[in-house]
């Protein structure tokens, strides 16, 4: 369920699973925006390969991850989209709806992916993004259309922004989570114990089966 407000914030991904870098990241979004922060689960997004876990299990998983913090709202808006997900259609759905100013939260390193978005060129009438440098891709560049700013707050303000927070994440990535459960290796310290409980109890990530 999408939080009403004048400000929109969303932190959109596969979650194939939610881990404790997501968590970090929507954090700090959320420490300087002081705005909730609504985790965006994607059921077939166009530049990532299927998800091992099954929509329901990665959606169960965000529940369960949010579920200790009043201000990480999970979503499940784009469930019954048909084909690739993309973000700017998704705007367009919830703009139907309500009237908010778009902010779009994510990692260094897909930033750097953003002109392959479906639509890219019309997307800096329509977010701002909150850029979260993540290492290993430290050197961010703006996408053409967006102009920098140095205050996290101006993002909100209007679409065509871009804030690139000073501050890195820890390395944490779903990859070595799955790659760690292929191998019986322990994942307990990289996802919160409902999730790892979760995992764990429906033999999730054991094999390589795709959604």
């Amino acid at each position: 369920m999408v939080r009403r407000s004048t400000k929109l914030i969303l932190f959109g991904g596969t979650f194939d699973p939610i881990h404790r870098g997501h968590l970090e990241v929507a954090a700090y979004a959320h420490k300087l925006l002081n705005l909730p922060i609504h985790l965006l689960l994607a059921p077939h997004p166009q530049l990532r390969p299927p998800c091992e876990a099954s929509y329901e299990d990665r959606w169960s998983m965000l529940q369960l991850a949010c579920s200790s913090s009043s201000e990480l709202i999970p979503v499940d808006f784009e469930k019954h989209t048909v084909g690739p997900t993309h973000t700017i259609s998704t705007l367009e759905h919830l703009r139907v709806r309500v009237r908010e100013n778009f902010v779009w939260v994510l990692g260094s390193d897909a930033i750097a992916n953003v002109h392959l978005w479906y639509r890219a060129p019309e997307l800096p009438n329509w977010l701002s993004f909150f850029v979260v440098k993540r290492p290993g891709f430290l050197d961010v560049q703006p996408p053409r259309g967006f102009e920098l700013v140095d205050d996290a707050k101006k993002v909100v303000k209007r679409p065509g922004y871009i804030y690139i927070a000073s501050q890195s994440t820890i390395d944490f990535s779903a990859t070595v989570i799955r790659d760690n459960r292929h191998q019986g290796k322990d994942i307990a310290h990289l996802v919160t114990q409902p999730v790892y409980d979760y995992i764990i109890s429906k033999h999730i990530y054991q094999t390589k089966d795709s959604c």
